[in-house]
């Protein structure tokens, strides 16, 4: 291969890396913008959400945490014998 079509082809190589890497940080920033877009959406309504009264007495609260386990060991047997 002639020199000059190596250069010619280290060139066309040299832009194509370029272009990838334009395209790179591009699809780079926009998703840390996308990113910050959807938590200052979500962050606004848990803040709202954490702002809420308590319920009206006679109402069903919902609890915190899950109940605990029962005593036992856990097993169930069916009509067993």
């Amino acid at each position: 291969m002639p020199p000059d079509d190596l250069r010619s082809a280290a060139a066309r190589r040299d832009e194509g890396v370029r272009k990838v890497s334009r395209l790179t940080w591009r699809a780079g920033a926009a998703g840390v913008i996308c990113s910050a877009v959807i938590a200052v959406a979500f962050g606004h309504h848990a803040a709202a959400a954490a702002a809420k009264p308590a319920a009206p007495a006679g109402s069903i609260a919902v609890p915190n945490q899950p109940p605990a386990p029962g005593p036992g060991s856990g097993s169930v047997t069916s009509g067993g014998s």
